[in-house]
């Protein structure tokens, strides 16, 4: 069932906001990747400026700024820092991003749910022992034929919503906020046209979390690598000492990577090597892959792993051109959020307490739009959003993580107008 009528305003606006579809695009070289993400980026402007949020306004990248007024008297809040709230609009690749018809299914039992658009497509505990930490709520999912969108349509929803609900209590204390959406965050490129000086802020959050109660100051480093092979090709029949095949000079480069550092193999701290794509013919063949380790010398131990691959079959195949090209994408944020202001995690731990949650602190083994912005001189933590099984049809969220996760921020933003004009540690 999808009717909203009798859910929170925070789940109403998620159900909404998921049905726009907003993939992003890694082949594209456009900002954002898709214009389709514009279609929500315009909607939450347009909502914003409908909540009194007159500064509200999408730029030419898609990207949405507005700013929530402090409650604080005119002294406070000059000596309180600003606190941005950041969420990103597109969706990942890799599944149907749309039309996305999501699902709710009231009072979760602990059994196995088909989801109605493809019934092979299940919510079970098995796959995801999460689910039984959620008997008793109300889940939502898609119908299975697409993914849900949580990552991070569930973020925006929050923050949307906290609008709504600050502007309504005046009396409930905050500091100066920014309100901020970003594009293509699941392809990387999340802050490459973002303007912080236009943002603002001295701190900020993503609430782009997996899960309850989690917080996430440490990512990966990460990098793409792309090998470009360029083949002869003749006739099979006479391709002795003459044809230079493309596709399995490329095919040995990857099948030389170590299969005990790939995602399917790692967790925690471990990183790894993952081909994300791979195309061709004998004539040309290409192949896109990730890099990621939590430690700089790490990355830079399996760059040289892949440039050694390559060098090693330029010998073996000296009839084949093959070009790599290596690509930083991010970096681990945690040594810019401790040097720049750590009381963005002490603070995040100290609202949870207050609330009564015990906080995770929990490793992303990926990015988040927090990496850059860390880096670029904004402390950027990344706090929970409700969602599980990011990226997949198996997705899902529940009514009440939504509703705790507008809490918490709510609680957060009220921690640092209690506590912002603190001096740094």
């Amino acid at each position: 069932m999808t009717d909203s009528s009798d859910l929170p305003g925070v789940v109403e606006r998620f159900l909404r906001y998921v049905r726009i579809d907003t993939q992003s695009d890694a082949d594209s070289k456009t900002t954002p990747s898709t214009e389709k993400q514009k279609d929500l980026s315009r909607l939450l402007a347009d909502e914003l400026r409908a909540l009194g949020l007159a500064d509200a306004e999408m730029d030419e990248h898609g990207y949405v700024y507005a700013t929530l007024p402090s409650t604080l008297t005119a002294g406070e809040a000059s000596a309180s820092p600003t606190v941005a709230l950041v969420a990103h609009v597109d969706t990942a690749p890799g599944e149907p991003g749309g039309p996305v018809v999501p699902v709710i299914h009231r009072g979760y039992d602990g059994s196995v749910i088909a989801l109605p658009g493809k019934p092979t497509v299940t919510l079970d505990p098995a796959r995801s022992p999460a689910l039984l930490d959620h008997i008793g709520h109300d889940l939502i999912s898609s119908d299975g034929t697409t993914l849900l969108g949580s990552d991070d349509k569930a973020g925006v929803a929050v923050i949307m919503q906290l609008a709504e609900d600050l502007l309504a209590d005046v009396a409930l204390p905050r500091p100066p906020i920014r309100i901020c959406f970003t594009v293509d965050e699941e392809i990387g490129r999340g802050v490459d046209k973002l303007d912080l000086e236009r943002l603002g802020a001295d701190v900020a959050y993503t609430i782009d979390g997996s899960g309850t109660g989690t917080l996430s100051f440490e990512t990966f480093n990460a990098a793409e690598a792309v090998i470009e092979v360029t083949g002869v090709n003749v006739h099979p029949g006479y391709a002795k000492d003459v044809m230079a095949n493309a596709v399995t000079t490329l095919a040995g480069i990857l099948s030389r990577l170590p299969g005990s550092e790939a995602p399917e193999t790692t967790a925690g701290r471990e990183g790894y090597w993952c081909p994300m794509e791979f195309e061709g013919t004998i004539s040309t063949a290409k192949a896109k892959m990730i890099l990621r380790d939590f430690t700089w010398d790490g990355l830079t131990r399996r760059k040289r792993v892949v440039e050694s691959l390559v060098d090693a079959a330029r010998l073996e195949h000296p009839r084949t051109k093959i070009e790599l090209t290596i690509t930083d994408q991010y970096k681990n944020m945690r040594t810019y959020i401790e040097e720049k202001d750590l009381r963005a995690v002490s603070f995040a731990l100290e609202a949870a307490k207050e609330m009564g949650i015990e906080i995770e602190v929990e490793l992303v083994r990926g990015g988040t739009d927090g990496s850059r912005m860390s880096e670029m001189g904004l402390p950027t933590p990344n706090v929970f959003n409700g969602g599980h099984d990011y990226h997949s049809r198996f997705e899902w969220n529940t009514v009440q993580n939504l509703e705790l996760s507008l809490k918490y921020v709510k609680r957060l933003v009220r921690y640092w107008a209690a506590h912002g004009r603190d001096p740094v540690s």
